[in-house]
This record gives structure tokens, C-alpha cells and sequence, in this order.
């Protein structure tokens, strides 16, 4: 009984982390940081980069772009605007703002209905491949890859027009 006891707690233990295991251990909401975006875009050979920073609150990310030129970005449940002043201007009507923030905050249940999900590392350097399921998002992305440790510190878009756009977030609390 003490061998089959074991072996049983021996495989559970080389099956890794699962998505609830990871979403239990980090913060995605009421955070704050800064962020580096670099855009490779396909048949050029140089990168775009933006600084700024970032608030991510339960339903709202703020994204503050400080350079190279200065612009303020909410997404919220009722979509994507630019900051003017004390106004918001709807800037996208197209924009999955729901599909964005589920991806910022690793929504498992939003996540399953658009993704398969490949999950590797541990607790402490964990990644999630996702590879979408829905027709329209294939026609978009070819994968998208979340990574971190107790926060979200990387978020990678391939297309599938071969631009790829990373995101790094750090001095994250």
C-alpha cells in the first residue's frame, strides 16, 4: 500500500503546475508597475519600443505611455479609450476588450472558451502558451505566451502576419 501511496504522490508531482495552481499564487488586481513594449514587425529589422507605466485595478487597465511619445490608454468592460484631459474617447470599436483583460489577468474561465492552454515551469518562472481555438482569433495570433511568478511579467503576441509584440512588466506591486 505505501509503495502504490508513493507512486502516486511521485507522478502528481512530475505532472507540474495546472492553471488554478498558478492563478491562486499571483495578484491581478490592484497593481501597479512599469512596462516595456517592443514591437517586431515582419520584413523590418528594427525594433519599435515604448516605455510607461501601468495600474491594473479589478475592472480597468490603465496603460501610460511615456516615450517615445506620451499617451494614456484605459481598458475597461465598455471598451478602449485614449485619456484627454479628464475625458476617455473611444478609440477601437473592434477591440476584444473583454478577451484583453481575460488574458491580463488570467480569467480561466473567459481564457477556455477562445484558447488551449499549454502550461510549463514552476511557481516560481511558470509560462502559458495559448493557442486559440476560434476561427477568427487563428486568423489573428498564432500563439500568445503569459508568463511570471507571482505576477504576470510577460505577455507575447505572435501574429500570424509575423509581427510579434512583447510586453515586459516590472517593478510590479
Amino acid at each position: 500500500m505505501k509503495k502504490i501511496a508513493i507512486i502516486f504522490s511521485l507522478a502528481a508531482s512530475l505532472m507540474g503546475l495546472d492553471f488554478n495552481e498558478i492563478k491562486s499564487q499571483i495578484k491581478t488586481q490592484n497593481i501597479s508597475g512599469d512596462f516595456a513594449q517592443t514591437k517586431f514587425l515582419s520584413g523590418f529589422n528594427v525594433e519599435f519600443k515604448s516605455y510607461g507605466k501601468f495600474e491594473l485595478s479589478q475592472s480597468e487597465l490603465l496603460y501610460d505611455t511615456l516615450s517615445p511619445i506620451a499617451v494614456s490608454i484605459v481598458i475597461n468592460e465598455r471598451g478602449i479609450f485614449q485619456k484627454s484631459g479628464n475625458q476617455l474617447i473611444k478609440i477601437d470599436q473592434n477591440f476584444d476588450k473583454k478577451l484583453f483583460l481575460s488574458i491580463i489577468k488570467l480569467d480561466k474561465d473567459e481564457l477556455e472558451k477562445e484558447f488551449i492552454f499549454k502550461i510549463s515551469g514552476d511557481k516560481n518562472n511558470w509560462k502559458i502558451e495559448l493557442t486559440p481555438k476560434n476561427v477568427l482569433l487563428k486568423q489573428i495570433f498564432t500563439r500568445i505566451l503569459v508568463g511570471g511568478d507571482k505576477f504576470v511579467r510577460k505577455i507575447v503576441l505572435n501574429e500570424v502576419s509575423g509581427d510579434k509584440t512583447v510586453n515586459d512588466f516590472y517593478n510590479v506591486k
